[in-house]
């Protein structure tokens, strides 16, 4: 269940609710995306300029307090950021906001430094239509059956990386309706309408790719002994 926070806007000086995910099923993947590349981009521009600063004052006595108010600067700037997002608001009016109310938009989003804990599922619903995991391709060893299970390498990979923008595309091609067949043509359609699964169903994919793995270099070498056989 999201929560619903009220904001003053500092254009019209009028408040408007904004409503924040307090769970992971409460936000989109696409969502989740979007605030994964600004966590990205500061912490690449943090430990750039850390990088910078070690090199140039590793010898001076402030050292320690430079490292500590550059620390508090690069997080200062990403909660601004991260508030500017959730919100809408322009970054520009975020400065002007009182710290207490971005303070209270951020702390509902402690729930993110939590681990999810799966719960096993084998499918999900979207718009409608059920969609099931690939299990059937690791119940049989032809070769179209390996091809298409070598997908599954490429994506438990993609998602120890943190790759989740790649998971869309990758949940498009695994993941089926019943007696659905893979279409290459379908894919992308299957991508953009993915891109709104929520975070819960997408971790629930993610840790079924890992779990995965093990099948995989089965079926694997199963095929390599057959292929050493012919």
């Amino acid at each position: 269940m999201s929560l619903t926070v009220r904001i003053k806007e500092i254009d019209t000086n009028e408040y408007a609710d904004v409503e924040i995910p307090t769970e992971w099923k409460d936000m989109t993947l696409e969502w989740y995306v979007d605030l994964l590349q600004i966590i990205k981009k500061h912490t690449k521009a943090a430990e750039t300029k850390e990088k910078y600063l070690e090199e140039a004052y590793i010898d001076s006595e402030f050292y320690e307090k430079i490292i500590e108010d550059t620390e508090f600067f690069n997080e200062t700037l990403l909660n601004q950021d991260i508030f500017s997002f959730i919100t809408g608001m322009k970054k520009e009016n975020v400065k002007k906001t009182k710290i207490e109310e971005v303070n209270k938009v951020l702390e509902v989003l402690n729930y993110l430094t939590k681990d999810y804990e799966p719960k096993g599922i084998d499918r999900f619903e979207l718009d409608g239509d059920t969609y099931y995991f690939p299990q059937e391709y690791l119940k049989n060893n032809t070769f179209g059956d390996f091809i298409e299970t070598s997908q599954l390498d490429k994506s438990i990979e993609q998602f120890k990386n943190g790759r989740f923008d790649v998971l869309p595309q990758q949940m498009a091609i695994l993941c089926r309706k019943a007696g659905e067949q893979y279409d290459e043509d379908a894919v992308d359609e299957k991508t953009e309408k993915f891109k709104k699964l929520t975070m819960d169903k997408v971790f629930e994919f993610a840790f079924f790719l890992t779990n995965q793995n093990p099948k995989y270099l089965t079926l694997l070498n199963m095929y390599l002994g057959k292929k050493e056989i012919v």
